[in-house]
């Protein structure tokens, strides 16, 4: 797929603050401990403190943060996310867990990183981002040319940006838009079947959307790529 269609500027970026049904423990999460772990971009390198650092942008319900968050409790990790739904599960999760090495900042993922000084981060994930699929609504991708090059600027020499999506054509975005950055060297490019089991299930775990996307018939594309 040629990237010919027009994409939005990286500072004037276009995005929309999903909205869905929320539960009572969401509420008391989002109204009651959010705070407690709630960062600006401005915070995230002074929160680290010296520790390795990972972002997680649109992490939904935190599922794929907390695991990552117990299965490396020596990083500190900051999760993206504007879905308030989402914001209280994963607040209420933190809480009655005790994490003390994830942190969440409710703000536009262009804006965060267009923030965060350079080679910051050790790891980015970003799995099953909205695909947009039409071609009017391609300026609302997240992946686009400027905001690789801004994921260059912010993530250090030999890190990892991994992602993943269940919209082929959007693989296929994905694919172009980091191949024509040579700040980033692919390692991992897979498609597999719907149904057939996910081959980074040791990663991110099998999330909702990818869920979703198996009941829908759609493949299943896991890409890593590393910072030269």
């Amino acid at each position: 797929m040629a990237l010919d269609t027009p994409v939005s500027e990286f500072r004037n970026h276009s995005y929309i603050r999903r909205k869905g049904r929320i539960t009572k423990a969401q509420t008391k999460g989002l109204t009651t401990f959010a705070t407690d772990f709630a960062v600006t971009p401005e915070q995230v390198v002074p929160a680290a403190s010296g520790c390795p650092v990972g972002i997680e942008v649109g992490f939904g319900m935190g599922h794929a943060l907390l695991r990552w968050a117990h299965d490396a409790p020596h990083f500190q990790l900051f999760g993206i996310e504007l879905y308030q739904p989402g914001i209280g599960a994963l607040a209420d999760r933190l809480h009655r867990e005790g994490m003390l090495n994830v942190h969440i900042l409710e703000y536009p993922a262009q804006e965060v990183f267009a923030k965060l000084p350079n080679a910051c981060v050790d790891e980015v994930r970003i799995f099953f981002p909205d695909p947009w699929p039409k071609k009017r609504h391609f300026k609302r991708r997240l992946v686009q040319p400027p905001f690789v090059e801004a994921l260059a600027d912010v993530v250090k020499p030999k890190g990892i940006v991994r992602l993943a999506t269940d919209w082929v054509p959007y693989a296929a975005w994905i694919r172009e838009c980091f191949g024509a950055n040579s700040s980033f060297a692919p390692q991992f490019d897979r498609v597999r079947p719907a149904q057939s089991g996910s081959v980074q299930e040791n990663v991110r775990g099998k999330t909702n959307f990818e869920r979703r996307g198996e009941k829908l018939g759609h493949d299943i594309t896991d890409f890593e790529y590393t910072r030269r």
